[in-house]
């Protein structure tokens, strides 16, 4: 992965001396233990991939999804599954397989802010309900990215 511009998140490689940093969050990551960031980076995505597996249309419901056909609690499932599978990833990774596992996890939340975004542009969940699901996804990769800090 190649380093980005000063100001945004610069993923630390594994064996290279680069740590996900940037000038404009360093006040907020650098209070925040990275143990204590990475327990609560994979207890979230535990929590709620086992929402999205066990109650599906509740979650799917709590996250704006107006379509509540046959498919969606399939796909509310298996992003569940997803999410709850890279939790554990997360949790059980040691310190020098950490960045990766935060990599992954930031990857996955761009993506899901991308498909937010363009669900709401669809009219597919309301804009007050996709600004309350990017928060949550901000949140999440501002504890990822302290949970990268050495």
């Amino acid at each position: 992965m190649l380093p980005l511009s000063r100001g945004r998140c610069e993923p630390r490689l594994a064996g290279h001396n680069k740590r996900m940093t940037s000038s404009a969050l360093s006040p907020l990551t650098d209070r925040i233990d990275p143990d204590t960031a990475a327990s609560a980076v994979g207890g979230l995505s535990v929590a709620l991939g086992a929402l999205a597996v066990v109650a599906p249309a509740t979650t799917a419901a709590a996250f704006g999804v107006r379509s509540l056909d046959g498919s969606v609690p399939l796909l509310v499932r298996m992003i569940g599954v997803r999410n709850a599978v890279g939790g554990i990833r997360t949790m059980q990774a040691d310190s020098s397989d950490r960045p990766k596992a935060l990599q992954a996890g930031l990857a996955l939340g761009a993506v899901d802010a991308a498909a937010v975004l363009l669900a709401a542009r669809r009219g597919a969940i309301t804009k007050k309900a996709a600004t309350g699901v990017l928060v949550v996804l901000a949140g999440i990769a501002l504890l990822g990215v302290a949970a990268a800090q050495d």
